[in-house]
């Protein structure tokens, strides 16, 4: 069996906000996801929940501005077994059927095994913000210097995908792809 097929995805439901926050803190020390100047409160925000053999094993977290579906904050903890693939797809079915012109995230420059995969996924890098995550640091201090690996964080990374080059909301919507 591929690992994609193992993989189940459904929506948060309120049994899961404890693990959500649990989650967050374990990831980003906080509730809170700080990017592009902005702290967003990320626990109660809505997204996809991934499960393998019934335990949950990943989470994104998403919110849509306009026609723009923004991925807050994305997490595995089952790296290359299809499990952020499923979560991202998950994504990108809701903002099709919304109607989104784009797909969008924001990481920092040291998170190199996201950026390859988000350019697997298609995504291609719109913005560079040198020294952006030094003004994200006043908005949340517990932001480190460095990661796990001794390189700094200091730079942010625009994502995106697009979707639609009609945003207006009486275009045709794009189709999903097939479901495999």
């Amino acid at each position: 069996m591929s690992p994609l097929r193992r993989v189940l995805v459904r929506p948060l439901t309120a049994s899961d906000r404890v693990w959500v926050r649990a989650t967050l803190v374990r990831n980003w020390s906080s509730t809170t996801v700080a990017r592009r100047g902005e702290l967003i409160e990320a626990r109660d925000l809505p997204g996809y929940v991934a499960l393998v053999e019934g335990r949950r094993v990943g989470l994104v977290l998403v919110q849509v501005r306009d026609a723009d579906f923004e991925i807050v904050a994305i997490s595995t903890n089952r790296r290359r077994q299809g499990v952020g693939q499923a979560l991202v797809d998950a994504c990108l079915n809701e903002a099709r059927k919304r109607g989104c012109r784009r797909l969008w995230l924001v990481t920092t420059n040291n998170n190199t095994t996201a950026m390859a995969f988000y350019q697997r996924l298609g995504m291609d890098l719109c913005a560079f913000r040198r020294n952006g995550v030094r003004a994200l640091r006043v908005l949340k201090p517990s932001i480190p210097l460095r990661d796990g690996d001794g390189v700094p964080i200091v730079h942010e990374l625009e994502f995106e995908l697009l979707l639609s080059a009609d945003t207006s909301p009486h275009a045709p919507r794009p189709l999903a792809p097939p479901e495999s």
